[in-house]
């Protein structure tokens, strides 16, 4: 069974890739690896992967369409390092996997996307009306690097932080559109602290979707 997460920064991907990392999988993160490639490029320094999001910065900042345009261009990098992996094995290896993404895979083109659906099958982690609503408020109050991808948009006598509130409501609404267009299952779950996580909560509409569309790749 192989597995791809998307959905939006706080959905809950490296959690449940956590949880299937347990019962198996091979975890595939990209936030790691493209971190990897920004230090190897001396965008970052050594040891400070979780700086990503202060070193994109924001759009409004000198430098960042040349970042988000750097850190797209890793990003599918590392998804074609990992698909290629996954499209050169053995037919008859049937090994879990689970891709955790990032935020911006919808981002990364139709041809990654294809054979992304190809070989895997694509959750979105969906999340309800009232956590995107808490997702936007703490936005607002404590705003945090993302790429944009020209919905950032100034009105005329706006300053850059009341435009960066109003534009990612926008964000968020497309890529929820994205994430839906793009995903063979959507299963909605909010993040809640000490909630006990089952693997069966995704593992058993995965397999109820694989029964239904079987898979030459084992998916």
């Amino acid at each position: 069974m192989r597995i791809t997460l998307i959905g939006m920064s706080g959905s809950g991907k490296s959690l449940w890739s956590s949880v299937l990392s347990r019962h198996g999988f091979q975890h595939m993160g990209c936030d790691n690896h493209i971190g990897r490639r920004l230090v190897q490029a001396g965008e970052l320094p050594s040891g400070s992967l979780d700086l990503i999001g202060r070193w994109m910065g924001f759009p409004f900042e000198t430098d960042f369409a040349r970042r988000e345009a750097l850190y797209l261009d890793h990003e599918k990098s590392v998804m074609d390092q990992f698909l290629t992996e996954l499209e050169t094995r053995p037919a008859d290896d049937a090994a879990p996997v689970v891709i955790d993404t990032t935020g911006s895979v919808i981002y990364t083109g139709a041809a990654i996307r294809q054979r992304l659906r190809q070989q895997t099958v694509v959750v979105y982690l969906s999340t309800s009306t009232a956590y995107r609503q808490a997702l936007h408020r703490a936005y607002v109050e404590n705003p945090r690097p993302v790429l944009w991808q020209q919905h950032y948009r100034k009105k005329t006598g706006e300053d850059d932080q009341a435009a960066l509130k109003r534009c990612y409501a926008d964000l968020l609404a497309d890529r929820e559109t994205r994430y839906q267009q793009y995903a063979h299952l959507e299963i909605q779950w909010d993040p809640t602290p000490g909630r006990t996580l089952e693997a069966a909560t995704l593992l058993e509409p995965v397999a109820s979707f694989l029964e239904r569309r079987p898979s030459p790749h084992g998916a």
